[in-house]
């Protein structure tokens, strides 16, 4: 299944109302579909029935950001909560079409965080990033 990426200097992704925007310089962030949009039953006679599924638009919200930025503390302590926290915002990214600014934009609905945060170092330039990973409804808006 096809990944959408963007390019994180020229996106804004929110969350719950929170600008999450440290990101990792010359990253993407990843937009991913987890199911694919239809599914099929086939019939002995070559008949098919062709539905939408259900979840067909859960994605997996992948990104980067800098450790103990603002961001960070901010998903870390949502992340940290009793209870699960329940996330809605949206991902937009400018660019330039037939020397027009234009804005392509994802609402993003019911996410969660899935798996616990990813921390990558290495002993030449400390590599402090921690990537995030969120399972939500995406939808794109035009």
């Amino acid at each position: 299944m096809a990944i959408v990426s963007f390019k994180a200097e020229s996106t804004t992704l929110i969350l719950n109302d929170e600008v999450i925007s440290d990101f990792i310089n010359g990253d993407i962030i990843e937009l991913a579909p987890v199911n694919p949009d239809t599914a099929r039953t086939y019939g002995s006679n070559q008949s098919v029935n062709i539905q939408h599924r259900s979840d067909r638009n859960v994605h997996t919200l992948k990104f980067r950001v800098m450790r103990d930025s603002d961001s960070d503390v901010f998903l870390n302590e949502q992340m940290n909560k009793d209870t699960p926290v329940v996330f809605n915002g949206s991902v937009k990214e400018i660019y330039i079409k037939d020397d027009e600014e234009l804005t392509e934009s994802f609402e993003l609905q019911a996410g969660s965080f899935t798996d616990k945060p990813t921390h990558t170092k290495n002993n030449q330039d400390g590599n402090a990033q921690v990537e995030y990973t969120v399972e939500c409804f995406a939808r794109r808006l035009i």
